[in-house]
């Protein structure tokens, strides 16, 4: 599996503009709550979204499709005892919503069950978590997972996602109606799905204007093969410093010379590419769900000491992490 996720391709080889959906905004008055991981119960349901105007190609002996279908997992706040594990299909808690959005990009030839335990605790701490098996990226694309179809396709299918789901969240009768305030955005992705997120927040051509916050996660952002654009988009991106299939000093290096505020470089001590998303047993596990989730309460619930308590949690866990914080400067006059 950690052979499968190493982000080597470049996501911009053959990239376009993706197209996005508008869908009215929902009227909110206050900031949505700030909860730790761990405080609402988290239910768990799968759909499928078709992308009907863009089509699937063949891929290893399978047969390609005049569309790109996708089954999705959705993590979300449900109703009942707080707890971490996710219940099937349990009732969404549209009481306490609209939540804010988190739509997730796998690695390659993984799916979004393997980083089910990150993504069932972002949901319990208020978000709604919007995952999709990518075409041809995931672990269980017909013909084999594989790099064919990387880049622009997929950059595209991450945007369709973020569209999508906003749209059923503003269908009546859709599971997801309600749950989802749509002027509260963040993609995230690990490896080859860290520079899918990088697109839509941080690339000139891909820019997504509805996306508030990025989470890039295990990888070197030069993969995407385009500098970032000053889209004023904060973005974190957590590093392995033994990552077998994107060297560190490269990695940071990138990030330093080239990543605008606001950034946010966590540096993970002694860990490699995979386990510290998706292995609760993994030492840097909780510091990872802790540090996103501390950093989506800043961007998308308004939390003002936010980025002040992410700073403190990797400065308590010194032999986990060391985060280099870029705050934006002063508006230009």
């Amino acid at each position: 599996m950690l052979a499968a996720c190493g982000g080597g391709g470049s996501a911009s080889a053959r990239r376009v503009a993706p197209t996005t959906t508008t869908v009215a905004p929902t009227t909110t008055t206050t900031s949505p709550a700030v909860l730790a991981p761990g405080s609402r119960a988290v239910g768990v349901r799968t759909d499928v979204y078709v992308d009907t105007t863009r089509p699937t190609p063949p891929n290893g002996g399978a047969p390609g499709s005049p569309t790109r279908s996708m089954p999705t997992t959705i993590w979300y706040p449900a109703t009942g005892s707080a707890t971490l594990l996710p219940t099937p299909n349990a009732p969404p808690d549209v009481a306490h919503g609209p939540y804010p959005l988190v739509v997730f990009a796998h690695g390659f030839a993984v799916t979004p069950q393997t980083y089910g335990a990150l993504l069932a605790r972002w949901a319990s701490a208020g978000y709604v978590v919007v995952a999709p098996a990518l075409p041809l990226l995931n672990g269980d694309a017909p013909g084999g997972a594989s790099h064919a179809d990387y880049g622009a396709p997929n950059i595209a299918d991450l945007d369709f996602v973020v569209g999508e789901a906003l749209r059923r969240a503003a269908t009546p009768g859709d599971p997801l109606a309600g749950l989802i305030d749509p002027t509260r955005v963040a993609v995230a992705g690990h490896s080859d799905g860290e520079v899918l997120a990088y697109a839509l927040g941080l690339e000139a051509c891909c820019h997504d204007p509805r996306v508030k916050a990025v989470i890039a996660m295990a990888g070197n952002l030069a993969n995407a093969g385009v500098l970032p654009a000053p889209t004023g988009v904060p973005i974190l991106h957590i590093l392995d410093d033994h990552d077998p299939y994107d060297p560190y000093p490269a990695s940071i290096a990138f990030d330093r010379q080239h990543l605008p505020a606001p950034n946010d470089l966590l540096t993970l001590i002694s860990a490699s590419h995979l386990p510290p998303f998706s292995q609760p047993t993994d030492p840097h596990f909780d510091l990872v769900t802790r540090a996103t989730v501390d950093f989506l309460d800043a961007t998308l619930k308004g939390r003002p000491d936010g980025l002040t308590a992410l700073q403190a949690l990797v400065g308590s866990a010194p032999t986990l992490g060391v985060l280099e914080a870029n705050p934006a400067g002063p508006p230009s006059s």
